[in-house]
């Protein structure tokens, strides 16, 4: 059982890797992810394992990628979704030959590769289109690029995609070739600055359910760091339980039917 000095010290090395800030009623699932990590090192001491955490940053991606929470599918907030093929990428289709589209955190995969459905579908030609998702948990990225999902994480999906830009196999519901050339996996943390901007900038980026896993001071840095990812006339969107507006005064919130995206803040003149 995880002492709380041994708790503390495990969520230190966590935060100061990843950001995700683990509150005391998380003790309990911690543990249990520890624990898991100790079986498959072979330890049975918490003093070792910890002395591993702090000589290897392998054994810290390790843990982080079992702590992280995937829970995603096909058409996750539809109604993001919808504004998003029906106002906001008409819009910028008409403006710009290419568009670019940022995903962090990426999970599994699902929510690029319904990006990249929509953009397809909506432009009628992937080429114009550069599509990224970013995600800390290496893990999860190599689900993403196999791009092979259950029953489940297809359901919302109308049968008509089903079947255009999915087969079936043994293991499941198969990506086609068509979107999976369509999107680009990185391993990478929104609070690292000089990953962030290595990305350059995007017309849409959608960052769902990731700042509520960081303190006030982390989220201010993610902040900061997805204002310089989004193009001057681009939008973002965070999960549904999330507002920038509490975060940072650089963005505004737009209605876009039955949604809430964010734009840059337009800068006062001199």
């Amino acid at each position: 059982m995880l002492t709380q000095e041994t708790f503390d010290e495990i969520r230190k090395i966590i935060k100061k890797y990843s950001g995700i800030t683990f509150e005391d009623k998380k003790k309990y699932f911690l543990e249990n992810r520890v624990s898991q990590h100790m079986k498959e090192l072979g330890m049975a001491s918490f003093k070792d394992y910890l002395l591993a955490l702090r000589l290897s940053q392998e054994r810290v991606r390790e843990l982080v990628s079992k702590c992280t929470v995937n829970e995603t599918y096909f058409y996750r907030e539809f109604y993001q979704l919808e504004a998003f093929a029906e106002e906001l990428l008409p819009e910028i289709g008409a403006k710009k030959q290419r568009i670019r589209v940022l995903s962090i955190p990426c999970s599994t995969g699902e929510e690029p590769y319904t990006i990249a459905l929509i953009v397809n579908e909506v432009l009628g030609d992937l080429k114009r289109s550069k599509i990224v998702g970013v995600d800390i948990d290496y893990a999860a990225l190599k689900r993403a690029e196999e791009g092979i999902y259950d029953d489940r994480s297809v359901s919302k999906l109308p049968d008509a995609y089903l079947l255009s830009y999915f087969s079936r196999n043994g293991r499941g519901w198969e990506v086609k070739p068509l979107l999976r050339k369509a999107v680009h996996f990185m391993e990478g943390n929104i609070l690292d600055r000089h990953f962030m901007r290595s990305l350059g900038e995007f017309e849409f980026v959608f960052c769902k359910n990731l700042l509520i896993y960081f303190d006030a001071r982390e989220q201010r840095v993610a902040a900061a760091h997805l204002y310089d990812a989004l193009a001057d006339d681009g939008y973002l969107f965070l999960g549904h339980a999330e507002s920038m507006s509490r975060i940072s005064s650089a963005f505004k919130p737009v209605r876009v039917k039955g949604a809430i995206a964010y734009q840059k803040e337009e800068e006062d003149e001199e």
